[in-house]
């Protein structure tokens, strides 16, 4: 599919896995992923046996996610639903948000609410692991010439030309992705825009203290992955 051809980035994935693992300890354990996306990292933990479930607000994400599960002969519960507002009862071991969800909610009222939905779903002492692109600090203020990435699959290629627009002001970043997909003798062309909110990690840790968790550790990166592009990961327990 198309999702499998832009994330194939296994030293990623494994890096993050592996931070994972070492951050629940808990093989096996009832994990949620909170915006699971395509099911990246939902479902390699599936296969080294924990008991995911994903949610998401896309229903396009959903139904690749399930044929990728249906595929690898692995069974999860996939969930629509808004990290606002978590269709899901507590007791979960663990949660993890990554690829920067947070990101995408503009308001510091939804972070609030998504934060607290997180406490509510995890059980005491529960660990939070959540993850930010530092889309600042890894691309610079200055506005960005567009850039070109060319993926080839089995079944065709891609062209991605992306455009990043920062507006301080607003505190807010706009990434545009104009899609040129060929495959079986067409072409298909479709645009995607995101705006994200741009946060420091300390706005982070206050919200994330605020809703009701410890915070364990901040990186900047996961071990051995030093690249170059930033990221805001906080390890969090829950209290209360």
């Amino acid at each position: 599919s198309i999702f499998d051809a832009l994330f194939a980035d296994a030293r990623s994935l494994n890096a993050q896995l592996a931070f994972l693992e070492d951050a629940f300890a808990c093989r096996g354990g009832r994990l949620l992923d909170a915006g699971c996306g395509t099911g990246r990292h939902l479902i390699p933990l599936a296969r080294r046996g924990y008991r995911v479930v994903g949610v998401d607000l896309s229903p396009a994400m959903l139904n690749e996610a399930q044929r990728r599960l249906t595929e690898a002969g692995l069974a999860a519960s996939l969930l629509r639903g808004d990290l606002r507002c978590l269709p899901l009862a507590s007791g979960f071991d663990g949660i993890f948000c990554l690829d920067s969800p947070l990101a995408l909610i503009l308001e510091d009222e939804g972070l609030a609410a998504a934060l607290a939905a997180f406490h509510r779903t995890l059980r005491p002492a529960g660990v939070l692991v959540v993850e930010v692109y530092d889309y600042v600090r890894s691309l610079g203020e200055a506005k960005r010439r567009p850039s070109v990435a060319r993926v080839r699959a089995p079944w065709g290629r891609i062209l991605v030309n992306e455009t990043h627009c920062y507006d301080q002001k607003a505190g807010q970043w706009e990434m545009t992705q104009a899609f040129t997909v060929e495959r079986g003798g067409r072409q298909e062309i479709f645009t995607i825009t995101h705006r994200l909110r741009i946060r420091t990690a300390d706005a982070y840790a206050a919200a994330i203290e605020h809703a009701g968790f410890r915070i364990q550790a901040l990186y900047d990166a996961y071990p051995g992955m030093h690249t170059g592009d930033y990221r805001m990961i906080f390890c969090a327990r829950r209290v209360g």
